[in-house]
């Protein structure tokens, strides 16, 4: 996954994940990748309409956004 994380992140698409936070809580969001270290990235989440922060080893399934024409 992180592969296509940061594939997604170099060409600035945004991304749908699942997250599972430390309180072991489930959310959906949809992130814009602003930096990615292999294990934390740092992110744009439209649902919070903030930057957050979000440990690679927490996101249990990642899509791209890309809109297909």
């Amino acid at each position: 996954m992180k592969n296509l994380l940061y594939h997604w992140y170099e060409e600035k698409v945004p991304v749908e994940i699942i997250y599972l936070s430390k309180k072991g809580e489930l959310s959906q969001r949809t992130i814009q990748i602003e930096s990615f270290n292999g294990e934390i990235i740092k992110a744009y989440c439209t649902n919070k309409k903030a930057l957050r922060m979000f440990k690679v080893e927490n996101i249990l399934s990642a899509q791209s956004k890309r809109l297909v024409h």
